[in-house]
């Protein structure tokens, strides 16, 4: 038993679970606890706005921070404590303007979790020659059924509230499971200076990005503003909404058990191009129904939209940036694809719901999916698998 319990994909898969577990929580349900207290889909989307642009600013910190450190471990403990401590106070906060101070607070250590626990996994993993996909179902298989049962919970108990508290006593769990990984330290000697940005030397990297960058800013939209949207829809309620979040989950498990062979073959960037299709395929649906449960049905396209740029990017990153950046490197998708791209996409969003309604800007997400299957698409095909086999040349300099 003491020998399974100190396996690093059970270790792994357990940092995975607390933290999924706790963003299925904030993530599926903190919108409603916005709404009961009378936020309009403009300040909504200005609160989550708030969280990604100072996660832009936070993350290069954390990264630099990861890249040095004695011991991630305790570092990702430090942050998930904070995190603890800066939501219990949401519920005690008076007025909208202290309310996104606080949030602002809580998402300078929140937000960095889970690229600073993958650079930790991903590290730990690759030197038993072990898969990331099984273990990062663990993650998902635990969003999923969370996401169901709170939704459930939620109706029972009537009071939009316990999102915050669960939230703040789910931290405290990731703390104890950030040292409960395999411990790694930065990589990074003493008086040794290499920041993220020097990762955009790569022309590959840089492509990479800003194919993930417009699709990330139409899931934010989709991550903030589809809980209203559907409660909103005839006949839906907590307990369907925790069941769209369910279907979605469980949609990942047949990727995750293929993600590490799929990559090989045929690398990020053709993946990553059926992502777009996939998911401009999905906000069309959502976007055209009325019918509660064809948005449920939906969410079963979730299987090869996020889970897909999100696992793609960082096996990318793992397999290509030198040692001592790969916690930049991993810090660095996040700035960009949970920063950059997710301010445009819930303030941008919000607005643009206020003006023209909710439906209308999934169709213009819709849009964007299209067009970037269409750019990025030929040029992959053209290209080797993107899949680390063929390092940039400047990343092998630095190795």
């Amino acid at each position: 038993m003491r020998r399974i319990l100190k396996d690093v994909s059970i270790r792994s898969a357990a940092f995975l679970m607390a933290y999924y577990i706790t963003n299925s929580v904030f993530q599926s349900y903190m919108a409603l606890y916005y709404q009961d207290r009378g936020f309009d889909d403009t300040k909504i989307g200005l609160i989550n706005a708030v969280i990604a642009m100072v996660s832009v600013f936070a993350m290069q910190f954390w990264g630099s921070m990861g890249d040095r450190v004695k011991s991630r471990n305790r570092l990702l403990f430090f942050m998930s404590i904070a995190s603890a401590c800066l939501m219990l106070t949401v519920k005690f906060v008076p007025g909208y303007v202290f309310l996104v101070i606080v949030i602002g607070l809580f998402s300078v250590f929140y937000t960095s979790l889970q690229p600073m626990g993958d650079s930790i996994i991903l590290s730990s993993l690759a030197k038993e020659n072990r898969p990331f996909g099984p273990v990062r179902m663990a993650g998902g298989l635990s969003f999923a059924v969370v996401a169901m049962l709170f939704g459930n919970f939620l109706d029972m108990i009537g009071n939009n509230v316990t999102v915050v508290y669960s939230v703040a006593l789910l931290c405290c769990v990731v703390a104890g499971a950030a040292m409960y990984l395999p411990p790694v330290s930065g990589a990074q000697k003493k008086g040794e200076k290499r920041g993220m940005f020097e990762l955009f030397k790569s022309r590959e990297f840089v492509i990479l990005l800003s194919f993930m960058i417009p699709l990330q800013i139409t899931l934010g939209y989709f991550y903030a503003f589809f809980s209203p949207h559907f409660k909103s829809l005839p006949g839906a309620n907590n307990s369907l909404l925790g069941w769209c979040y369910f279907i979605s989950a469980c949609s990942e498990v047949p990727f995750l058990l293929n993600s590490d062979r799929l990559f090989k073959k045929h690398g990020a960037g053709r993946l990553m191009c059926l992502s777009a299709l996939t998911l401009g395929i999905r906000w069309l649906l959502v976007a055209t129904t009325h019918n509660v449960y064809v948005a449920m049905a939906s969410q079963l396209l979730h299987f090869w939209g996020f889970i897909v740029i999100t696992v793609m990017t960082s096996k990318y990153v793992q397999a290509t940036v030198p040692e001592e950046l790969k916690a930049s490197g991993q810090l660095l998708l996040s700035v960009f694809g949970f920063g950059v791209a997710r301010v445009i996409g819930y303030f941008g969003g919000g607005v643009l719901s206020d003006l023209i309604s909710r439906q209308h800007v999934f169709y213009i997400g819709a849009a964007v999916c299209f067009v970037c299957f269409l750019i990025f698409t030929p040029y992959y095909l053209k290209k080797a698998p993107l899949n680390g086999e063929n390092k940039p040349e400047n990343f092998k300099k630095n190795s």
